[in-house]
C-alpha cells in the first residue's frame, strides 16, 4: 500500500527512456561532484584513526554541498 503526502506528483518513474537517461546523468553529476577523492591504498590503523577519517571525509563534503550560493 502507498500512501500520498501532499499534493505535489511524487512519481519515482520516469516512462520516457531519453528523459530518464537524461535525468539519471544529471543526477550522477551531482552526486560525483562534492565527493571528495579517496586514497587509494591500504593504511593500517586503529578504529578511531579510521573513523576520524571517515568524519573529515563526511565533513569536507557536507561543506561542498552546502556552500553558500
Amino acid at each position: 500500500m502507498t500512501r500520498v503526502v501532499g499534493s505535489r506528483d511524487r512519481n519515482e518513474f520516469e516512462l520516457n527512456p531519453l528523459e530518464a537517461h537524461r535525468r539519471g546523468r544529471k543526477l550522477d553529476a551531482m552526486l560525483r561532484a562534492p565527493a571528495s577523492s579517496r586514497e587509494r591504498h591500504v593504511i593500517r590503523a586503529t578504529h578511531r584513526v579510521l573513523n576520524e577519517l571517515d568524519d573529515h571525509r563526511a565533513l569536507e563534503t557536507a561543506r561542498r554541498l552546502n556552500r553558500p550560493a
